[in-house]
């Protein structure tokens, strides 16, 4: 008998560790909510609604759909909550269980897998004295500060460009006449999309950075800073929204290779068992050190693909509507 085999055997007579996994679509949001003079029942509500945006990955699809998501009851998706101090609570929010919700109500959802956002905010400092300066820094650091606030109740990693030499020769921002065709988002930071801000001591704008190669400013259309920072994140979670049918079963054959150990194992199969979009997941047959694996589909082929890409230690070798091929690449501590 195979040494692996016999490690499989022995896992089903043995209860085995527990190896949590939040992978694409977290179990639970753990959400810190800061404000004064706030009641429990509006910190409750407030965290039901950003849990909701990361489950949708739309800020806009939220707004359409405001009037069923508040008619939730709070108290049905909470787990459980804290008082950190009189200003600040820690909310554990039913992921699982609101993401149903909105699945049996038809609406798609989004892979919370994180993304990047680079916010090129420009504070203008053309200005006469330092105590106009000061003023600005201050609106600067305030305006930074309700940036940064959004992109963490949006799970998001926020970029700020640090606007040195090279960075500034890029934006061309003071030719006025020229803007348009010449104004463009140095590349030098890696990120799923950008926006671009130009702040002054009368007012904010805000623009939209094209998705081209060379993430040409769009200078045609201003917005508010929160409107550019929705707009953007919504945007850059596109790719990541599948939809899953839940009256549609098709049979599909999961076939994993390189797994060599029990650990291995029960990572992989915790994997699998955490993508929604598989149903009735069962082992199917052992060989060497490959595991297959037998279940129902409930979407689209190109949505699990879409999920498996995000996972760093599974390699797709081949994929279509009745059979998954993947080479299992266990992650090393470095």
């Amino acid at each position: 008998m195979k040494p692996l085999i016999k490690f499989f055997l022995i896992l089903f007579f043995l209860s085995s560790f527990s190896i949590s996994i939040q992978g694409s679509f977290p179990n639970e949001h753990l959400l810190i909510i800061e404000e004064e003079n706030t009641t429990t029942n509006n910190a409750l509500r407030k965290a039901l609604n950003i849990s909701s945006i990361r489950i949708l990955g739309s800020k806009n699809e939220f707004d359409q759909n405001k009037k069923l998501i508040q008619n939730l009851l709070p108290e049905t998706y909470i787990k459980s909550y804290e008082f950190i101090n009189q200003n600040k609570i820690k909310i554990t929010v039913n992921a699982k269980l609101l993401r149903n919700e909105f699945l049996d109500n038809n609406l798609s959802i989004s892979i919370e897998d994180n993304i990047s956002i680079s916010a090129w905010i420009l504070c203008k400092t053309n200005l006469r004295s330092k105590s106009e300066y000061d003023l600005l820094a201050k609106k600067c650091k305030k305006l930074k500060k309700e940036i940064s606030n959004m992109a963490l109740e949006r799970d998001i990693n926020l970029i700020y460009p640090i606007f040195d030499a090279n960075d500034l020769n890029f934006l061309d921002i003071e030719q006025k006449k020229e803007r348009l065709d010449n104004s463009f988002i140095n590349d030098r930071y890696l990120s799923n999309e950008s926006f671009y801000c130009e702040i002054t001591l009368m007012e904010d704008k805000c623009f939209k950075t094209k998705a081209s190669k060379n993430n040409k400013i769009d200078f045609s259309k201003t917005y508010s800073i929160i409107n550019i920072f929705n707009s953007t994140v919504d945007s850059a979670q596109k790719i990541k929204k599948v939809y899953l049918n839940k009256n549609s079963f098709k049979p599909i054959s999961i076939n994993i290779s390189n797994i060599s150990s029990i650990e291995e194992y029960n990572l992989v199969f915790q994997e699998l068992e955490n993508i929604i979009f598989f149903d009735n997941l069962s082992l199917s047959s052992l060989t060497n050190d490959d595991v297959i694996f037998s279940s129902n589909l409930l979407g689209k082929v190109s949505d699990i693909e879409k999920i498996f890409r995000t996972k760093k230690n599974f390699k797709i070798n081949s994929i279509n509507y009745k059979k998954i091929s993947i080479e299992f690449n266990p992650l090393k501590d470095a």
